[in-house]
């Protein structure tokens, strides 16, 4: 038998079908919301390698380094996790460990940029994880369509992210 000789034509996709279903637009939301905030707290982590205590041209070492390890954990996890809890696992890491420097007095200068690393791997793990869990949650129909709007998240979490590396800058005179 022969088949018809005409290429058959492709769907074509648009934005509002990342919004067409409930659960498509679930996701849509939630990594739109994911990686914007993943996108400042690794921006604003990396640019404000400045302002920590110590040594700024080794703390900006130090940055830089504690990103080869988190690539290749993060590579491990994926390889042997499944996706969720290793995302998971990697934010709660560095959102809370993040969170947990504002409790440490500011003259424990080791253990405050130790624990801004511990963080910076954190969520460099889990920025370098997005870009996989984000592609395996979409139909092929939409798929480059979502990581387009979730890559543009991401970029404006970039461009806010020295904003709040400013706001961490000032203090309140008045208070």
């Amino acid at each position: 038998q022969m088949q018809d000789s005409k290429p058959q034509q492709q769907q074509k996709a648009i934005l509002l079908d990342l919004f067409r279903t409930r659960n498509i637009a679930t996701i849509t939301i939630m990594s739109l919301l994911l990686w914007f905030f993943t996108s400042v707290g690794y921006f604003g982590l990396s640019l404000s390698t400045p302002n920590w205590h110590g040594n700024a041209y080794i703390n900006c070492f130090l940055s830089a380094v504690i990103e080869v390890p988190a690539y290749v954990i993060a590579w491990l996890l994926l390889r042997s996790l499944p996706r969720r809890y290793s995302l998971s696992g990697t934010l709660v890491l560095g959102g809370g460990v993040v969170l947990f420097i504002q409790l440490v007095p500011a003259d424990f200068n080791v253990l405050s940029v130790g624990l801004v690393m511990v963080g910076k791997f954190g969520i460099t793990a889990a920025f370098s994880m997005l870009y996989v869990y984000n592609v395996e949650l979409y139909p092929t129909l939409v798929r480059n369509m979502a990581v387009g709007a979730t890559s543009t998240a991401s970029r404006l979490g970039s461009i806010i992210a020295p904003y709040f590396v400013y706001l961490g800058e000032t203090s309140c005179i008045s208070c």
